[in-house]
């Protein structure tokens, strides 16, 4: 596994990226724009060795990390060429654990924007009593017994869209009764109660983050 480093971002840049992708999503989105004081926090991106620098800001575009080798392959005479998409996936599933595992009352939540709560692909999360709803929004949980980078990353991976992505650590409460059903005040304790936020960027390769001061 590579070695992540964290980049500092510019606070107004990177707000500006931050609203935009916020912005008429789903209550999770709106409800982060409209309660977090992004200013109580500092914004940056983790990213490996090699990675180019000069592109911090470029949020919108990748080839910000080191490009995998462009792989030939040959059938009936005909060569086909492809390019595996690098990503910080995998490091920043284990930077996640790292967090929860450092704070019993942390979860790890994650949104999904492209399925329904009666998908047939939810089947495995509803059954570790992962998935939330809100209306007809569905919202990954990572909680309790779930605290592990395997379980992060199949979440992670499962919810993710190249057009929007985000997850949130927080302490809020409001997972510990017995019903999987979220209310307006559970989506706004989700967000007041924000440690850490990670959005999609950089054309999937890697996230902007934004965490609070302690």
């Amino acid at each position: 596994m590579k070695k992540l480093h964290r980049y500092k971002l510019d606070f107004e840049r990177t707000m500006d990226f931050v609203k935009a992708n916020l912005t008429d999503i789903n209550a999770l989105s709106t409800e982060l724009l409209k309660l977090v004081d992004f200013r109580s926090g500092v914004f940056f991106t983790l990213l490996t060795s090699g990675s180019d620098i000069e592109r911090l800001h470029e949020f919108k575009s990748g080839v910000i990390l080191p490009q995998n080798p462009i792989e030939v392959t040959e059938e009936n005479g005909k060569k086909s060429f492809s390019q595996e998409v690098p990503s910080v996936k995998e490091e920043l599933c284990e930077f996640l654990f790292y967090k929860l595992s450092s704070n019993s009352k942390l979860s790890c939540v994650f949104d999904e924007v492209t399925r329904y709560p009666t998908d047939r692909n939810l089947k495995e999360f509803y059954e570790k009593k992962s998935i939330y709803l809100y209306k007809k929004e569905v919202i990954y949980v990572i909680k309790d017994l779930n605290k592990n980078s395997e379980f992060i990353s199949e979440c992670m991976w499962n919810s993710f869209s190249f057009w929007h992505s985000v997850g949130v650590l927080t302490d809020a409460d409001c997972f510990e009764t017995d019903s999987n059903i979220l209310s307006l005040d559970d989506i706004q304790a989700i967000c007041k109660n924000a440690k850490m936020i990670l959005i999609s960027a950089y054309d999937g390769e890697a996230y902007v983050l934004w965490e609070k001061f302690n």
